[in-house]
C-alpha cells in the first residue's frame, strides 16, 4: 500500500487555528486516503506558519504569514496518531539563503515522521505565488539559475528527508532556454544523487497551469539513472486532493524505469514495489 506524503489541512492562507488543528479536519483527510487504497497520510504544515518561525526571514508575506501555534499542530497530530488514525507527523519546511538555523532550531526536538525539504522564494520573489512573482523581476533564465543554486544547497544540506516540486517554477512563469533547462535538471539530479535524498513525485503539477507531475519525465528519468529514491505526494490542501492521481504518479515511475518507491515513517525509509 502507498502513502501520501505531502498535505496540508488547510489551504496556505486560511488560519492554522483549533478548528483547522480539529480531529473534525483531520478524519476526511485520512478517509480520503483510505478511500483511495493508501494505508497512511502525511500532514506536513508549512513552517512559516508557525510563529517560531518568525525570526528567519524579514520578508512580508513570511511576517503575516507566522501567526499560529507549532506546540498546538503537534499535539493535535499526535493526539490523533496515538488514537490510531494512519497519519505521519510532518512538516514542510524551506530552505533559506540565510536564516536557516532558525527554522533548524525550531524543528529540533521533535520526532518528526519525515520533514520536507522546499525552495519557493529565488531573492525576494516567489516561484509559486502571484502577488510577490519573482518572474516580474527576474528573467527565466537567471530564475532557474537562482532556484537550482537554492535547490541544490537545500539537497546537500542534509536537513531534509524528501525535496520537493523539483522543477516547481514550470507552473508559474516562461521556461528558461533549452540549455538552460538541461543545465538546471542535471544539476538538481546530481546534488539529490549526492545527499542520498528522497525526492516527491507530485500530482500537484497536474492541477496547476503546467498540467504536468512534478518533475517531468526528462527530470524524472535523470533521477532514476542515478538512483535517486522517490515518494508519491499529492501537496493536497483540501481532503479531495489526498492521493490524487496517484495511479498516474505511479506510470510516471514506472515509465522512468522506477520499480519501487520509498514510504518514510520515522524518518526512516522503506521501499514498497509498484507495478
Amino acid at each position: 500500500m502507498l502513502t501520501d506524503h505531502h498535505t496540508h489541512l488547510r489551504p496556505d492562507d486560511d488560519p492554522l487555528d483549533e478548528e483547522a488543528l480539529s480531529i473534525e479536519t483531520i478524519v476526511p483527510h485520512v478517509a480520503a486516503a483510505m478511500d483511495r487504497g493508501l494505508s497512511h497520510v502525511a500532514i506536513t504544515e508549512h513552517i512559516y506558519r508557525f510563529r517560531i518561525a518568525k525570526p528567519a526571514w524579514a520578508h512580508p508575506y513570511w511576517d503575516t504569514q507566522t501567526q499560529w501555534d507549532i506546540d498546538a499542530y503537534w499535539d493535535a497530530l499526535s493526539e490523533a496518531k496515538a488514537a490510531g488514525f494512519p497519519i505521519l507527523i510532518g512538516i514542510e519546511c524551506d530552505w533559506l539563503p540565510s536564516g536557516q538555523e532558525v527554522l533548524v532550531d525550531a524543528l529540533r526536538g521533535r520526532p518528526w515522521d519525515l520533514i520536507l525539504g522546499s525552495i519557493h522564494w529565488v531573492d525576494e520573489g516567489a516561484v509559486d505565488y502571484d502577488l510577490y512573482s519573482a518572474f516580474k523581476e527576474i528573467d527565466p533564465d537567471a530564475l532557474w539559475r537562482g532556484y537550482v543554486d537554492r535547490y541544490t544547497r537545500a539537497a546537500l544540506s542534509g536537513q531534509f528527508d524528501v525535496m520537493t516540486h523539483a522543477d516547481l517554477p514550470k507552473s508559474f512563469g516562461p521556461l528558461p532556454s533549452t540549455e538552460t533547462l538541461d543545465w538546471a535538471f542535471d544539476r538538481i539530479a546530481d546534488a539529490l544523487e549526492e545527499a542520498g535524498c528522497c525526492v516527491e513525485i507530485s500530482t500537484a503539477g497536474l492541477r496547476k497551469a503546467a498540467q504536468e507531475i512534478y518533475p517531468g519525465p526528462s527530470l524524472l528519468e535523470r533521477f532514476c539513472v542515478r538512483g535517486v529514491p522517490v515518494v508519491l505526494s499529492s501537496d493536497a490542501h483540501e481532503p479531495e486532493n489526498v492521493g490524487f492521481a496517484f495511479d498516474q504518479a505511479v506510470q510516471a515511475a514506472l515509465d522512468a524505469g522506477y520499480s519501487e518507491v520509498m514510504e518514510i515513517k520515522g524518518r526512516d525509509r522503506r521501499a514498497v514495489p509498484i507495478g
